[in-house]
């Protein structure tokens, strides 16, 4: 128990906010909101189509604080939530709007605006994204600035073969850690890629 609640803690206030430095399109960034998203969809059921599980807010069901009354099983679900969201598996974008309906927030939004303006975040939409991600080549040339040199398109490098094994054998890592440590082996010496790029590359968030 005590190696779980480490392991959730850990998850919510320092990887997930880490992980959204370098995700954009993700509409969070502090810790308490992910915790919100993942309590709310574990405990909440705010992602729930059941008629006969009525989503609520996590506190509605469960005395605060949740680490210190959930159960183990529901600790164990929010990890696994935590560490699906980390690894791109689900979307983050609708937990967090399923989270804000059950708490009657997504008409009032201005907090959110607020916050989202603040740090440079997307919004939750994927038209605001596309719009942000097509009107950035228009600013640049009403700037004056040249339009970006693409980047020269190298084959990748062989991998070792021993590096390979002790990636693909190794019993702690997942097997997203495992395909994104064999793509960073593959960067040609003296190259270097991006986040973008690399996530592309496979096909992840």
């Amino acid at each position: 128990m005590t190696s779980n609640t480490s392991r959730w803690t850990n998850l919510y206030t320092r990887t997930l906010p880490t992980l959204a430095r370098f995700q954009p399109t993700w509409p969070i960034h502090l810790d308490h909101c992910f915790a919100r998203i993942i309590l709310d969809a574990v405990i909440g059921n705010s992602t729930s189509i059941r008629p006969d599980e009525i989503p609520t807010p996590w506190n509605a069901k469960l005395k605060s604080p949740a680490i210190k009354n959930m159960s183990t099983q529901q600790l164990e679900a929010c990890i696994e939530l935590g560490e699906a969201i980390a690894e791109g598996r689900v979307d983050l974008v609708e937990l967090d709007q399923q989270s804000l309906t059950v708490r009657g927030k997504m008409l009032k939004d201005g907090k959110r605006k607020r916050e989202d303006i603040s740090n440079g975040v997307a919004s939750d939409t994927k038209k605001l994204k596309k719009s942000a991600q097509s009107q950035q080549g228009d600013i640049r040339a009403a700037m004056g600035a040249p339009p970006p040199t693409p980047p020269k398109s190298l084959s990748p490098a062989p991998i070792d073969p021993s590096l390979s094994s002790e990636i693909t054998s190794h019993p702690t890592l997942t097997p997203f850690r495992k395909r994104v440590l064999l793509a960073l082996c593959q960067v040609p010496s003296g190259s270097y890629t991006t986040y973008l790029t690399l996530s592309n590359h496979l096909s992840s968030s």
